[in-house]
């Protein structure tokens, strides 16, 4: 029971986080790139409370650290400017047709073959995506999603690079 209540407070994260950023972004109270500079301060913020709320410390400046920085910096850019051209639901199916072919590419690069779970919500994801950029009436064309599919691509980098270092 604690799992699920756990995924849907995640899940209705990500969705209040999808509806702020449009109707900041589309509202036009804030531009793509004030509101992925608020965004970082306000990550950095909570990171530091909680780090401090640990008694820890965060070593920042490591050379491991630098890949999921990347990653998360490309993300963070792209999730904003992706909202200038996407519609939210179609964001959605990006995120997790391009997430799951992030993660498989950098498993495989990895020498870790996917489970056939693993494959067939791969099939799903990606069969997905394939219909909603079909070119054609009701498809989307290449800008917003190529670089929604870029920021996807790098929250698959984060969490592969997660679960590699821990």
């Amino acid at each position: 029971m604690r799992l699920i209540v756990l995924t849907c407070l995640t899940m209705m994260a990500f969705a209040s986080n999808s509806i702020l950023t449009r109707l900041a972004i589309d509202g036009g109270h804030i531009d793509a790139s004030r509101f992925t500079l608020v965004r970082v301060a306000a990550g950095a913020s909570v990171l530091a409370l909680l780090i401090a709320l640990r008694g820890g410390g965060l070593p920042l400046l490591r050379r491991d650290r630098l890949p999921g920085a990347i990653s998360l910096a490309v993300y963070m850019v792209g999730f904003s400017l992706a909202y200038l051209t996407l519609d939210a639901g179609l964001g959605a199916l990006i995120l997790f047709g391009v997430v799951q072919i992030a993660m498989f590419a950098h498993g495989a690069l990895k020498g870790n073959a996917p489970t056939g779970r693993q494959m067939t919500g791969a099939g799903i994801a990606f069969g997905g995506l394939f219909l909603a950029l079909w070119p054609g009436p009701g498809g989307c064309g290449p800008g917003g999603s190529g670089v929604d599919g870029a920021c996807r691509a790098g929250v698959g980098c984060i969490h592969d690079h997660r679960q590699a270092f821990g």
